[in-house]
């Protein structure tokens, strides 16, 4: 059996490479080395997507399936995007929603700071985004969730941010 990623390299994977060097660089704890940890961040970030994409690959050898994507150009989907630091307690920075036509990025709700906005708060402004995107779109709820990093916060001024 395979060695498992170390829990210290897996949120390690979530910051930025410059973060991640402030971190655990020359200043930090000294495990960063260059000449691997650019490849092991990498992987730690898709692992999941390669392992299905390798899977899929396994178990549809022998198959040659065509499938007409031409019906699924025209659906819209949604991705919330949370921006918060890694682990599961940690509170939410801001908050935003992609919404996508196809495999096409069709439009977005700009990112809102959620500073000093209690959890009940944010549960209700993401139920009246998501009350917003059935009646314009027909999304009845997020297609996936997906958390950055709150230094990549968009908008400005912006605690993360000193200027």
């Amino acid at each position: 059996m395979t060695k498992g990623i170390p829990e210290k390299c897996k949120k390690c994977a979530m910051l930025s490479a410059a973060q991640a060097q402030e971190l655990h660089g020359d200043l930090g704890d000294r495990c960063w080395n260059p000449a691997v940890c650019y490849s092991r961040r990498s992987y730690a970030r898709h692992r999941d997507r390669h392992n299905l994409i390798r899977s899929r690959k396994r178990n549809n050898s022998h198959e040659n399936l065509v499938v007409n994507t031409d019906e699924f150009a025209s659906v819209f989907w949604a991705v919330l995007v949370v921006y918060r630091q890694a682990g599961t307690d940690t509170p939410i920075h801001a908050i935003a929603v992609q919404i996508w036509k196809g495999q096409e990025k069709f439009a977005e709700i700009t990112p809102i700071h959620c500073a000093g906005v209690v959890a009940t708060q944010v549960h209700t402004y993401v139920q009246k985004v998501l009350v917003l995107l059935e009646s314009n779109y027909g999304i009845k709820k997020f297609a996936s969730q997906e958390r950055l990093d709150p230094w990549l916060c968009p908008v400005r001024p912006c605690p993360c941010h000193s200027n």
